[in-house]
Parts: C-alpha cells; structure tokens; sequence
C-alpha cells in the first residue's frame, strides 16, 4: 500500500466496533508490536483516557473527518506520547471504516513546554527583588549585585605597581590578602578626581577563580531592592562604545541608575597578575 511509504503511523480502524484493519510499519514501530498483534487491539486501547476516543467519534461524526485531534496516546509498555490525528472515512474491504495518520508530538510539546518554562522564569525575575550596592561616581549613582560584594572600607594606604594601566592604582594588604586597587572614575572613562572623606573601596568578586578586586568609587549611597521588570536593556550607542560592562539600566522613581556587571567589567584584565 501507498500507506507503508510514508513516514508517519497509518491506521485503518473499522467504525463499528473500533478494531484495527490495518497498520503500516510505523504505526507498529511506534506502538512497540508487530501487525499481527496490533490487529488484535481496539482502537480504544491505544488512547491513554479512553473518553478522548469518545471525543475523536464526536468530532468525526459531526464534521466528516478530523483534524489536528491532539490527544495522549499509549504504546504497549504503557509510556505514552502527545499526538494530532488526522482522519477521514473511507471503505476497506468493504467496510465502513476511519484512515487516520498520526504525527508525534514529542518534541512540538517539549519544545512549547521549555518555552512555557522559560516564559515563567522570565516573569519571576522580572518579579524577583534583587539587592544593589549603590554608590556614587561624578555625579551618577552606579550599583553592583551585593551578593558580589564582599565588603567596603576606607582610603588606605595603596603600593602603586609599575607598568600597570593607569586606573590600576596599586595594591592593599587586605588582612594578609594582598588584592589591586582600581579607580572606577577611570575605569569607566571618567574624569579624575581629588579622594575625600567619603571616598571608600569596594572589594568585590571578579568572577575569576575567586579573586577579589578593590573599587575606589567617590561615596557609597545605600543598599536597594530592584526588581527585574524596572531594570531596561543598555541603549544601543555607536559601534565604538563600549557598554558591555553595564548589565543594565535600572528605573527608581523619576532616577536612572546604572548597574553594572562585574565580570564583564574585569574580563580579559590581568589583575590576577597583581596577586
């Protein structure tokens, strides 16, 4: 029969009394039996909920044929599987019967089910209230994940090591932890400016093998919640500009504040050099 060229299951099911008349090859691949015992089964004992048969009957009793009936269906080792059937009456040996084809869809399910899972995960970040460390550089408030932070201290004494880019102001023994000191302000491409009082370091993770870094920023203003949905994308600028170090742009009142991404901030640098 044509049927046994297609590559998809085929059925020829007798109406009366739902028994199989007919299967191609794929249609037995599928179930995991032979045409011979495939033929000894109703149509009924395929359907994982038997009352979605009784739908498949309605269905075709009141439009002729069926299409896309996507139901679960089940194999012999009782796993089951989402499939759309596709049928339409015909005679087979004489008898009034249904030729169905049925497409598996597996992967269609599993595909719309991880986009449904990341679709969720989308809204809880967007609802998930993460904590920024905000601080202050020329003007602009700056934040960074606290959870990167490991904690803040004053100006202190500083070793400058030479041959180094210039934000890299030197090195501070931190406890017997020797780490570099980078000035944001030049970091970031800004201007250059007197310490203060209220000027402090930063130390954060670098994301590299668990080497700490110090950030020289003008002041530290406070610890804020933000939720995913109040932070925006980076603006796309010139081809030239470089913003890859900013994760994004957060919306708090009538202020933007701009967070930026540690990581990518220290990425390809060699301050593990400085250890």
């Amino acid at each position: 029969m044509i049927s046994e060229t297609i590559p998809v299951p085929v059925l020829i099911v007798r109406i009366a009394d739902g028994k199989f008349l007919y299967a191609n090859e794929h249609t037995c691949r599928v179930f995991g039996l032979t045409a011979d015992e495939l033929l000894k089964h109703n149509a009924y004992e395929i359907y994982k909920n038997p009352s979605d048969r009784k739908g498949f009957i309605n269905i075709l009793n009141e439009q002729g044929y069926v299409d896309n009936f996507q139901v679960l269906l089940k194999k012999s080792d009782s796993t089951s599987f989402w499939a759309a059937l596709f049928s339409q009456p015909l005679n087979f040996k004489n008898e009034p019967c249904v030729l169905t084809v049925i497409y598996d869809l597996t992967e269609r399910r599993q595909a719309e089910e991880e986009i449904r899972r990341l679709t969720e995960e989308l809204e809880q970040r967007k609802e998930r209230l993460e904590k920024y460390l905000m601080f202050m550089l020329a003007g602009q408030e700056y934040g960074i994940l606290l959870t990167k932070i490991k904690e803040i201290i004053g100006m202190t004494v500083i070793t400058p090591v030479p041959g180094t880019p210039d934000f890299i102001k030197g090195l501070v023994n931190l406890r017997g932890k020797v780490i570099p000191v980078a000035d944001l302000r030049l970091r970031l491409g800004l201007e250059a400016a007197d310490y203060s009082e209220r000027t402090c370091i930063i130390v954060s993770d670098t994301g590299t093998e668990k080497q700490m870094i110090g950030m020289i920023a003008d002041s530290v203003t406070e610890v804020v919640g933000i939720r995913g949905k109040d932070i925006e994308p980076v603006p796309e600028f010139n081809r030239n500009s470089d913003t890859g170090f900013i994760s994004g742009m957060a919306k708090i009142g009538a202020n933007v504040k701009i967070l930026l991404d540690i990581c990518h901030l220290w990425e390809g640098l060699e301050v593990r050099g400085l250890r």
